[in-house]
């Protein structure tokens, strides 16, 4: 069964929700590359790649070696489901590691170093990222990623691997423009649900839902990072998935001044849930201080009153919220305004 995991578009961009790094029998993973398409579909992504290693075969005495073979074999599925598939590959060098989308040719980067993997990479067109920057070892900018970035042969970094979130690496985002990218780097069979409600899942928004599509938007650094209720973007898009999520189904209110209040209904439509921390309300408000959950798919009632002596009439209310599980930096959550129409009954 396929499960519903809704997520809002943003102006302009459609939302594709996508998973670009797991592996299969052909290289070190456990199960067979139709697998990996089942899972993608039971679990709501729009677009997969699969990932085996240019040069790890432990599979090998069983399998023929081949990069591509897995692409190969869940192309035409993919096509059925309506998943995009794309053609990729992940190289090394000791424990530093990248993948390589949109390759042309998975098999070409068989016994070289990562410089050389990656200058091949470029001359398939193809879009590359480090992968797990923390992986063993807390992240630093290696001597062989400088040198990498230093020849434009990469423009990502997972900012989420499995489980895994990356704080050392979190200034680079911004620092060296690099596109956010969460990855489930799965190998083994993967469970309905990981990190707290869903498995890790690199949001693209895009102009066109196709190949170009995603390209084009992973280049352009239009990409989020979603993992266990915790989002990772820019304020943009973030702000707009908040304003894709969140619906107020009652913005007028009908208040008594120093009376017991009413209910506001505040409707999360997304699978993302909105952690919520007020930071400003108007000093005659009362009922919106502290902080909430409105948990995904879900509506939250809270109760909202008015101080004895407030003036009647209708107030033009903006309450200052942060959510505190959307992080546009380091240290930074997103800040929105919630608009409200607060009727003082005399």
């Amino acid at each position: 069964m396929r499960e519903l995991l809704p997520v809002p578009d943003v102006p302009g961009y459609k939302t594709l929700k996508c998973d670009f790094h797991m592996h299969t029998v052909y290289s070190d993973g456990e199960v067979w590359p139709t697998t990996r398409l089942s899972e993608a579909w039971r679990d709501g992504l729009d677009v997969i790649s699969i990932t085996d290693h240019s040069d790890y075969n432990p599979h090998k005495e069983d399998l023929k070696p081949d990069c591509g073979r897995a692409y190969e074999l869940v192309r035409p599925w993919a096509e059925r489901l309506g998943i995009i598939l794309i053609p990729a590959v992940e190289v090394a060098e000791k424990d530093i590691h990248f993948n390589a989308l949109f390759v042309t040719d998975a098999n070409a980067f068989k016994d070289t170093k990562l410089i050389e993997a990656l200058q091949k990479a470029r001359t398939q067109d193809a879009f590359a990222f480090w992968n797990h920057p923390g992986w063993k070892q807390p992240a630093e900018w290696f001597p062989l990623v400088a040198e990498a970035y230093e020849k434009k042969l990469f423009q990502g970094m997972e900012l989420i691997n499995g489980d895994s979130f990356y704080p050392e690496a979190y200034p680079w985002v911004e620092e060296k423009k690099l596109t956010i990218l969460a990855n489930s780097d799965e190998h083994g069979a993967m469970m309905p649900s990981r990190g707290g409600g869903t498995r890790p899942i690199t949001l693209v928004f895009v102009r066109t839902a196709d190949i170009a599509g995603v390209r084009q938007a992973l280049i352009e650094r239009h990409t989020a990072a979603w993992m266990g209720g915790e989002i990772w973007g820019t304020e943009t898009l973030l702000k707009g998935l908040w304003e894709g999520a969140l619906k107020v189904e009652n913005p007028e209110l009908n208040v008594q001044a120093g009376a017991p209040g009413a209910v506001l209904r505040l409707r999360n439509d997304s699978a993302i849930p909105l952690k919520v921390r007020v930071r400003k309300t108007p000093a005659w408000l009362r009922g919106l201080g502290g902080e909430f959950q409105v948990r995904g798919q879900s509506i939250t009632a809270r109760s909202v009153s008015a101080v004895k002596n407030t003036p009647s009439g209708l107030q033009q209310v903006e309450v200052e919220l942060e959510i505190t599980n959307f992080h546009i930096g380091p240290g930074k959550n997103l800040s929105v305004l919630l608009p409200l129409r607060v009727n003082i009954l005399p």
